[in-house]
């Protein structure tokens, strides 16, 4: 099936969304915040990455900037579709700009998002 990212600082989501894709068939890497999942990007580039925003280290906005700053030298990195989970104020225009611009960006999600729902459109959005 897939690769999965999984960006998030709680361990606890990252274990639930973790059970619930492997469950599904898919294979999956969990990133503690950003800089960790660029760390997994320079090992292999995941079908779907699901991000949080508020994150030490490096938040979801920095490593999204990040990421399209590396598609200039691996344009793959442009390309992988990403969701959002965020319990952040998403009436927060910047946040709302930086995500958008993005060409892997394709919904925010709220982070109580049952992760089936989530699966729903990874699904939905790799065609499995």
């Amino acid at each position: 099936m897939a690769k999965i990212l999984i960006v998030d600082d709680e361990p606890t989501i990252r274990e639930l969304f973790r059970y619930v894709f492997e469950e599904s068939g898919h294979e999956v890497a969990q990133a503690e915040n950003g800089r960790c999942a660029l760390d997994i990007l320079k090992e292999d580039i995941p079908d779907f990455i699901i991000l949080d925003i508020a994150m030490p280290e490096m938040s979801g906005k920095e490593f999204v900037l990040e990421l399209g700053r590396r598609a200039v030298r691996n344009p793959r990195l442009a390309k992988i579709p990403f969701v959002v989970m965020t319990g952040e104020d998403l009436m927060e225009m910047e946040l709302n700009r930086v995500f958008a611009a993005s060409p892997g960006f394709i919904c925010f999600f709220p982070k109580m998002t049952p992760p089936e729902k989530v699966l729903e459109k990874a699904a939905e959005v790799l065609g499995v």
